[in-house]
């Protein structure tokens, strides 16, 4: 495994201001970018690539069928009211979902490739990987791993600016910084088009039936959007937020609006998604088993990870080695119904880093990057670790 690691360059505070990306780089975040790069062959990935695809594939099928389900839909934590919405959405906007990110265990020194979650809706990691990384293996001077994911969101603007290139654009979010990196970067392919993307809080957006999503310029002086790229997520929408849900849902089925990730995407970011997927496709070689009880771990003696369905960023997340929590997080989905899944194998470096590879869909896998953290639990101390090729010599 160290065999695999090269150093990396630190990026100027220059670089990170001249791409407005200082967040990364200062402050708490200063150490965030790894002092090393993680170099895997072209085949292993042309392996995690493939195996997104697969699982892009298998889960939106899965989805489809378990919303048709209402005793899986309950267990999706899909409330009723928002099941009209969903299945107008998937049939409607099947082919508008615009990115997403796998995150694995495993993937080389033949260690097996599993997928941990799919962080389906509001993913995080894009700046790092669409611009970060390829800049410190400029520097380093080391061949790049596929990463067309500033390609794939430039083709998905111009898919949508092509059905009117009035269209004007706005992003919202939920006030977070590090949320309104992520933002500006999935915008960025709009700026080519006939209006430039602008990016506000939601709480500065307006809702109207019979106009759509408005900013208030002055009295009695608004604009109007039609496209909105939200970075907030749709369960928080869906099962928090009955008013907005309502207005989004109708504002879109009434083609008012359209909104990015559409609301199906909430399906996939369910983990309870994961165990209807392994119900359905027991020994799949790339899922984990996961279920709804800890009795049903088809191995009794294994260790396993307890998951909110809906949690994000490895908070409210527990390890469990022997029945008993080797690691545990708080935070705010101490009250959501979870998950169980039999703990993978991760590679491991010599400080005990366990090594986190992940794979955008947008919506085809288009790049690979990866996170470490020495814990059991990968959160918001992990740090990023660009990749590279391994070249023979």
């Amino acid at each position: 495994m160290d065999s695999r690691l090269r150093p990396a360059p630190r990026l100027p505070a220059t670089y990170a201001q001249q791409h407005d990306l200082h967040y990364f780089v200062t402050g708490e975040n200063r150490d965030y970018l790894a002092d090393e790069i993680l170099l895997l062959d072209q085949s292993e990935v042309d392996n995690v690539l493939t195996a997104g695809d697969t699982l892009f594939k298998l889960l939106v099928d899965c989805a489809e069928r378990s919303l048709h389900d209402p005793t899986r839909r309950a267990l999706l934590g899909v409330p009723e009211r928002a099941v009209p919405f969903l299945k107008w959405s998937l049939v409607y906007e099947r082919d508008h979902y615009t990115c997403g990110r796998f995150d694995f265990s495993g993937g080389f020194d033949d260690i097996p490739l599993h997928l941990i979650e799919f962080n389906a809706d509001t993913c995080s990691l894009i700046p790092e990987t669409a611009i970060l990384q390829p800049e410190i293996l400029r520097r380093a001077k080391i061949d790049p791993v596929t990463n067309e994911l500033a390609a794939a969101l430039q083709a998905s603007a111009t898919k949508h600016l092509a059905q009117d290139p009035e269209t004007t654009v706005i992003g919202a979010y939920l006030g977070y910084e590090e949320d309104l990196h992520n933002l500006r970067t999935l915008l960025a392919g709009f700026r080519r088009g006939a209006t430039f993307p602008v990016q506000m809080e939601l709480e500065h957006l307006l809702f109207d039936p019979d106009e759509g999503v408005l900013v208030e310029l002055g009295p009695e002086r608004y604009l109007r959007y039609d496209l909105l790229f939200k970075y907030f997520p749709w369960d928080w929408v869906a099962n928090e937020e009955p008013v907005l849900w309502n207005s989004l849902a109708e504002l879109t089925m009434n083609d008012k609006l359209r909104v990015l990730n559409p609301a199906w995407s909430m399906l996939l970011q369910s983990k309870a998604l994961q165990a209807f997927a392994w119900e359905d496709h027991p020994q799949h070689p790339l899922l984990l088993p996961t279920v709804f009880h800890r009795e049903d771990l088809p191995d009794a003696e294994a260790s396993y990870v307890v998951k909110p369905i809906y949690g994000r960023t490895g908070d409210n997340v527990a390890y469990h080695i022997g029945g008993a929590a080797a690691a545990a997080n708080a935070g705010d989905y101490q009250n959501q119904p979870v998950v169980y899944q039999e703990a993978a194998a991760f590679n491991t470096d010599l400080d005990a880093h366990r090594y986190q590879l992940s794979v955008f869909q947008a919506p085809h896998a288009c790049a690979v990057c990866c996170r470490r953290q020495d814990d059991f639990i990968l959160d918001d101390d992990a740090e990023f670790v660009s990749l590279g090729i391994r070249r023979p010599y």
